[in-house]
C-alpha cells in the first residue's frame, strides 16, 4: 500500500469517529425554536447539541448520517483498509469507494453545516479524504485493471444504472432549483442557509462522474471501471444514509407528504439497494490480484 495511505486512512477514521460521536452525543441547546431567515421564511431550528443552529430538517439528517457513519461506513473503511494492506486489488478499489463517501461527508459538513466547534475537524476530514482519494486513484493502471475483468461482467447493467442515477439526481435537483430562479426567489428548502451545497455538488461532480463512468463502461473504456466501483459504493452508502436520516427526522416529529416518501426517499433507498447488488456483481467478476500494480515513486 502507498506509504501515505498507511497513516492518512487511519486519520480519516479518527476524524470521522470524533465528528460523528460529537454530532450524536454532544449536549447543548434548549430545544427546537423558530427563526426567520434572511428571505423571510419561518424556519424550525434543531436547537440541540452540535447541530443546534441547523434547521430541524438538516440537524436531524446530520445525526442520522452520523449514526450510519459509525455503524456502517467506518467499519467498512477499516475493513477494506486492512484488506488493501494485505495486497488485495479489489479491496483497494473498494477502499476508494468508501473514501468517496468520507470526501462527500467532509465536504458537506465543511461547506453546508452551520458553523460549530468542530469546523476544523470537518475541514481536516474533507482535506484528508480528498488527498486519500487522489493518491489511491493514481495507484491504478487502467490497462491492467481492464485485463482483470472476467466474462459476463455486467457492463450494460452497471452503465445503465449509473446513467439513470446520475441524470435522475440532476433532474431532481434542477426541479427544485429552476422554478424559484425563474420566479426571482429561492427554494423554501434553503431554510436559513445561503446556498444549496448538496444540489450544487451533486450537479457539478457526482452526476457528471456517474454519466462519464456509464458511457465509459458502454464503450469498454478502462476509466469506467475505476469510476464505477467507487460510485456504486457511494450510492449504496447514500441509500443507507437516507434510511438513517429519515429515521432521525421521524424521531424529531418531521412528517413528509406521501409523494416525498415514495418519489424521493423511496427512490434513493431503491437505488441504494440496486447499487449493493451491482457492487457484488462488479467485484465477483473482477479478478482479484495481490500487490500493487503501480509502485508510487518517491
Amino acid at each position: 500500500m502507498h506509504k501515505t495511505l498507511t497513516w492518512l486512512v487511519p486519520l480519516i477514521a479518527v476524524l470521522a469517529f470524533v465528528s460523528a460521536l460529537a454530532g450524536l452525543f454532544l449536549p447543548g441547546g434548549t430545544g427546537p425554536f423558530t427563526f426567520t431567515s434572511l428571505r423571510g421564511y419561518e424556519v424550525q431550528m434543531f436547537g440541540r447539541g452540535l447541530y443546534q443552529y441547523d434547521t430541524l430538517l438538516v440537524g436531524a439528517a446530520l445525526r442520522g448520517t452520523d449514526a450510519v457513519t459509525l455503524l456502517i461506513s467506518l467499519p467498512l473503511l477499516m475493513y477494506f483498509f486492512w484488506k488493501a494492506q494485505r495486497g488485495g486489488q479489489n479491496a483497494r478499489l473498494a477502499l476508494l469507494g468508501v473514501q468517496f463517501y468520507f470526501l462527500y461527508k467532509g465536504a458537506s459538513l465543511t461547506f453546508s453545516a452551520a458553523f460549530n466547534a468542530l469546523f476544523l475537524v470537518y475541514t481536516a476530514l474533507f482535506s484528508t479524504s480528498l488527498f486519500a482519494v487522489i493518491i489511491t486513484m493514481t495507484t491504478f493502471d487502467l490497462a491492467s485493471l481492464a485485463k482483470r475483468v472476467q466474462p459476463g461482467f455486467p457492463h450494460r447493467s452497471v452503465a445503465i444504472f449509473l446513467l439513470i442515477a446520475g441524470l435522475g439526481t440532476l433532474l431532481i435537483w434542477l426541479s427544485e432549483v429552476i422554478p424559484p430562479i425563474l420566479e426571482g426567489g429561492a427554494p423554501q428548502i434553503l431554510g436559513t442557509y445561503t446556498t444549496l451545497f448538496t444540489h450544487g455538488f451533486d450537479s457539478a461532480v457526482i452526476s457528471p462522474a456517474a454519466v462519464i463512468a456509464g458511457v465509459c463502461l458502454l464503450r469498454r473504456n478502462p476509466l469506467g471501471y475505476l469510476l464505477a466501483a467507487p460510485l456504486l459504493i457511494l450510492c449504496a452508502l447514500i441509500g443507507a444514509v437516507v434510511i438513517g436520516q429519515t429515521i432521525a427526522q421521524t424521531w424529531v416529529g418531521l412528517v413528509f407528504p406521501p409523494q416525498v416518501y415514495i418519489g424521493l426517499i423511496g427512490a434513493w433507498i431503491v437505488m441504494g439497494a440496486f447499487a449493493i447488488g451491482l457492487t457484488v456483481s462488479f467485484f465477483r467478476l473482477l479478478e482479484d490480484t495481490q500487490g500493487y500494480i503501480i509502485e508510487p515513486k518517491s
